[in-house]
């Protein structure tokens, strides 16, 4: 198997769980039933977007990341008034997805150094 397919492989199943449990989050702060594959996408481009910024040493990518999310995130109101619960949701699952995202950069540029992976792979 190589690199490519391992590291696809791992990317899919790892947005599997993100979505699941991003959906349990949902379902704990808006009592929220089903999953909102719009926001699935658009997670996984944003974690797409990061992982390849971040194995290209373009850090300055999470300034960028930031921004955008902060610039989306101005005309938000919460029906209701209840802000804090919302904004409770966005910092985790932004925290969430950068972290994923990290994680995903890490993976690719020490594949080579992981044995695990290595084991895989030959």
């Amino acid at each position: 198997m190589s690199k490519f397919v391992l590291m696809l492989i791992m990317f899919v199943l790892a947005e599997a769980l993100l979505a699941f449990l991003f959906s349990v989050i949902a379902q704990l702060f808006y009592k929220k039933a089903g999953i909102d594959f719009k926001s699935i996408l658009k997670g996984i481009i944003e974690r797409l977007f990061l992982t390849i910024a971040l194995s290209s040493d373009i850090t300055s990518a999470l300034t960028f990341f930031s921004a955008l999310k902060l610039a989306t995130r101005l005309r938000h109101e919460e029906p209701g008034g209840d802000h804090n619960k919302f904004n409770d949701y966005y910092l985790i699952g932004n925290l969430a997805s950068v972290t994923m995202a990290i994680f995903y950069a890490y993976i690719y540029k020490n594949f080579d150094h992981l044995p695990l992976l290595m084991k895989l792979v030959s």
